[in-house]
């Protein structure tokens, strides 16, 4: 079984903007204002800026184009059992046609309810407030997993790593490792497949025993990681 884990830099070979590289996403916010559930919870001043800037990504992300990486991954799938997950908001990954994808961190076609964490699709729809069809509170939100709130889906990733074989390969695609660090669950689950870790800059928490480092661009690295296998 092959498990591909993309986060950020992922995104940005198809011209995405990364959150903390320079000039990214929080350039122009404050992180404490717009991805900051206990501050939407409590401020209608940071519920609308909130609002703003995640349309303003939808927007982006609407215009974006699967690179070459993502329709490799597809072209992967088609031939063998694979498994994505990813730290990105955007749909590019199903942009591709690959399947099953799980979003550690929600979806920009989602709204959420911050009372009972029910999810619904919005499609192409804009972000804005509305009743939570569940438990009908109006507290609702981006479907997208903000700071201080829970992410629903880290249960999935966990039960994942622990269904791990040594068979398995496991690659890591554009990521700091500074949210979510997948090496370290797997090591702390006492798992072993085989790592590949794909980066511009590879961190050194990820240039650990066991793990194959390729320091490219999302895209380019994950091509010539499916050209070795052939």
């Amino acid at each position: 079984m092959i498990y591909i884990f993309t986060g950020a830099g992922m995104a940005a070979d198809s011209g995405l903007p990364t959150f903390r590289d320079t000039g990214g996403l929080w350039e122009n916010y404050d992180i404490n204002q717009v991805c900051n559930f206990p501050q939407f919870i409590k401020d209608q001043h940071i519920r609308d800026l909130t609002f703003q800037f995640y349309n303003e990504r939808k927007l982006q992300y609407a215009v974006a184009k699967p690179h070459a990486g993502y329709l490799a991954i597809e072209k992967l799938q088609q031939q063998q059992p694979v498994k994505v997950i990813t730290t990105n908001i955007d749909l590019l990954h199903e942009a591709a046609g690959t399947a099953d994808v799980l979003h550690l961190h929600g979806r920009v076609d989602q709204m959420s309810c911050a009372q009972c964490y029910h999810y619904w699709d919005i499609a192409d729809h804009v972000f804005e407030p509305s009743e939570c069809a569940a438990c009908g509170s109006v507290m609702v939100k981006p479907g997208i997993v903000f700071f201080g709130e829970m992410a629903p889906e880290y249960e999935a990733l966990h039960w994942l790593i622990e269904d791990l074989k040594s068979t398995d390969t496991f690659v890591i695609v554009g990521t700091s490792l500074n949210v979510v660090n997948p090496i370290a669950m797997i090591r702390s689950a006492g798992k072993h497949p085989q790592i590949i870790f794909i980066d511009k800059k590879i961190p050194a928490v990820a240039k650990v025993s066991g793990v194959i480092g390729m320091e490219d661009t999302a895209e380019a690295g994950l091509l010539k990681w499916m050209d070795s296998m052939q």
